[in-house]
């Protein structure tokens, strides 16, 4: 048996959480969070949005949904302030759309997860070789594959969230190039590490 919500009930957290914040826009472009009763920026919704928060911009005269105007013109202001990206980008964005994006998320996972799994097999192989040498035990050779594993796995998920963010919050591809880089230090690092086992 469901419940049902009476009239004048509260509305649980739960309800509360799935309905997006409603941000009233006036003749005047002036925005307005009905939620904490004040005037907001581009700015702040961008950082609500980062946030997680869901909102949805009304035009205050007729009601119209202008949430995904609001979003690109936010866009445009990001862009304006850093040119995080390409001319090339940009055009493509304009002749692709979200494609695009989609696209270059897609490719930068799989690079990374390409190298992820060649830095978990030199690890095995040289774990093996040292192994073969004698100048490992078993013991401290299993200890060293379970300690690369583990680094792999935490990396990995790690990989998984960042990426899954950038998709999310998909403000630009700067973001992902930004992502991307501090990735690819990370596998560095991670091959270091691999190195000095030697």
């Amino acid at each position: 048996m469901t419940e049902e919500q009476t009239p004048g009930a509260e509305p649980s957290a739960s309800d509360a959480s799935r309905e997006p914040k409603i941000i009233k826009r006036y003749t005047n472009r002036k925005l307005y969070d009905t939620v904490e009763s004040r005037y907001v920026t581009l700015d702040e919704i961008a950082q609500m949005v980062k946030a997680g928060t869901e909102v949805k911009v009304l035009d205050n005269r007729t009601k119209e949904d202008l949430t995904s105007v609001t979003l690109a013109q936010i866009i445009f202001e990001e862009e304006k302030k850093t040119s995080k990206m390409s001319l090339r980008t940009l055009k493509d964005l304009i002749r692709h759309g979200g494609e695009r994006a989609a696209q270059i998320v897609e490719d930068t996972q799989a690079e990374l997860r390409g190298r992820v799994e060649a830095v978990r097999q030199a690890a095995e192989q040289r774990v093996q070789t040292l192994l073969k040498s004698g100048q490992q035990t078993t013991d401290r050779a299993k200890e060293m594959v379970a300690a690369s594993q583990e680094a792999v796995t935490q990396f990995q998920r790690r990989v998984d969230d960042r990426v899954r963010t950038a998709v999310e919050g998909m403000g630009s591809v700067g973001d992902v190039r930004r992502e991307l880089t501090a990735l690819s230090d990370r596998i560095a690092e991670l091959e270091k590490k691999l190195d000095q086992l030697k």
